[in-house]
This record gives C-alpha cells, structure tokens and sequence, in this order.
C-alpha cells in the first residue's frame, strides 16, 4: 500500500492521517476487491471456457448439419459390409478346406499326373462336409476317369501295354537313322 502513501502524502495529508487511512483501507480493501493474482486467474479461465464454449458450439452446428437417416444409411451399410466380409471369409475358408481334400482324395488314387486328373474333374459335382471331413461324388468320377484314361494312373495296363517300371524301347542311334535313310532299313 505504498502507492496510497505516496498519493495522499502528496496530497498534502498529515503523516499521521495518512497512517491511520492506510490503515483502514488495508481492513475493508479485502472485502470489496480481489488480488491481482486472483483476479488474473479468474480471467484466464474464463477465457479458456469462453473458448471451449465456442469449439463446442462449433462442433453441435456440425453435428447439426449432419442428416439422422443418412448415418443411420451409412451405419447400416458399413454393418452389411462387415457381415458380407465376414461369410466371404467363411466362404473362402471353406473351399480352401474342400480344395485340400480334393488333393489330397486325388494324391490317394495313384494318380501319375495329379494336375490333369483335376483337370479332368467336374469340382462343381463335389461336395464336402465339413463337420465329417468327407468328400462326397469324387471317387466315382475318379473310376470313370480311371477307365476311361488309364494312363493317368501307376497301374499296369491291361491292353498288352508295357507295365509301369517296364524297360522303353530303345532310342535310335544317329548310324541307324543314316543306314535307314542311305539303305532304307531300320537295324
């Protein structure tokens, strides 16, 4: 309260009156205003929720704009997306489990060319339960197949063939392929 001193000093008030008004001002000052701190504080937040309040303003009218049935629209669709995501995968996980089968059903028919055996099946006709593990319309198109193109598979044939393992005729020799084309007889 220096400040006061100084002002009624200059004023020309006695020191004694300037003691006793210091005095009093000091007593009823706390009861009509706040420090500067406090006060500094109080307008600082204040700001501050002034702010907030005019974020939070902003973000309702943002909110405002949006359409209700729109979002619920794009709720839904993503909701439909998901689902369908999810039995696509259920879907995809499946036949990757009837695929496996079918292989290894193909890998068990002693099968010398596993690509064109499956080549040569109707995969649509096969089903698989996955509960069971079981293929169901494989083994017969495999008989039908394994009768009707026997050289798919390691059995000997039955047409007077060679048997499987069996010796191949051999190869001719480049003398045999000159005396054949200067004689015109094979060795």
């Amino acid at each position: 309260m220096d400040w006061l001193k100084e002002i009624l000093t200059n004023a020309g008030v006695e020191e004694e009156k300037v003691t006793n008004v210091v005095e009093s001002v000091k007593k009823e000052v706390p009861k009509y205003y706040v420090p500067k701190n406090d006060f500094n504080e109080k307008v600082t937040e204040v700001n501050s929720l002034t702010t907030e309040k005019k974020t939070l303003t902003q973000q309702l009218e943002e909110l405002k704009k949006v359409d209700p049935t729109k979002l619920q629209e794009e709720i839904d669709k993503l909701q439909q997306a998901n689902k369908d995501l999810e039995a696509q995968g259920k879907k995809d996980l499946a036949d990757v489990k009837r695929m496996s089968a079918i292989d290894l059903a193909i890998a068990n028919s002693k099968t010398i060319d596993a690509v064109s055996l499956k080549a040569h099946l109707n995969l649509d006709n096969i089903t698989y339960d996955e509960k069971t593990g079981a293929l169901s319309g494989i083994d017969e198109q495999i008989s039908s197949i394994r009768d009707s193109k026997k050289y798919l598979f390691n059995e000997a044939p039955t047409d007077g063939g060679m048997p499987q393992g069996g010796a191949p005729k051999p190869e001719k020799t480049i003398a045999d392929e000159i005396r054949e084309n200067i004689y015109g007889e094979a060795k």
